[in-house]
């Protein structure tokens, strides 16, 4: 019985720590990619501060599908352009087809918002940062994201306007 039990807990722990190395991998190697986003409240009383987010490209995916959100599926993943800023821009639905030069692959999901509607999300709907720091991060107009090949993506910082650090 405690064989098993030891067996458990080391595949847990071997688990978990894939997960990191995996995160950590595209962290470091994955290309920079700035989202446009839209803060949406700047407090949660029972988390400390943060920053609920909903991303434009989001909002763009959504118009792809047209106005039956039933056609999102759980996972999309769409393709992105990068500007000379490396701020992604909404390029189309992936639909298997082969990338064109200087388009890359963005994952994205469907998920219920905390308006009783669907949204599409890219990573993450929130920003925690330390308390007393909302009026800082309420200048933030994009998320930066760090972003591999298969279009996994990992938000790593907010920037303000002109792409500054927050």
């Amino acid at each position: 019985m405690k064989r098993w039990i030891v067996i458990g807990w080391l595949l847990a722990i071997g688990v978990a720590v894939a997960g990191i190395v995996g995160r950590e991998h595209v962290i470091s190697t994955g290309d920079v990619v700035y989202l446009r986003l839209a803060p949406v409240d700047p407090r949660s009383l029972m988390q400390g501060d943060y920053m609920a987010l909903n991303f434009a490209i989001g909002l763009e995916v959504a118009a792809a599908h047209g106005q039956e959100e039933t056609k999102l599926r759980r996972e999309e993943v769409v393709v992105i352009r990068r500007d000379a800023n490396n701020e992604g821009h909404f390029v189309r639905l992936h639909k298997g087809e082969a990338l064109a030069a200087g388009e890359q692959l963005l994952r994205v999901q469907n998920v219920p918002s905390r308006w009783g509607r669907s949204m599409v999300q890219v990573s993450t709907d929130a920003w925690f940062f330390q308390e007393g720091k909302a009026d800082r991060f309420a200048k933030a107009k994009f998320g930066e994201f760090r972003v591999d090949a298969s279009g996994q993506a990992l938000l790593v910082g907010m920037r303000d306007e002109r792409l500054g650090a927050m």
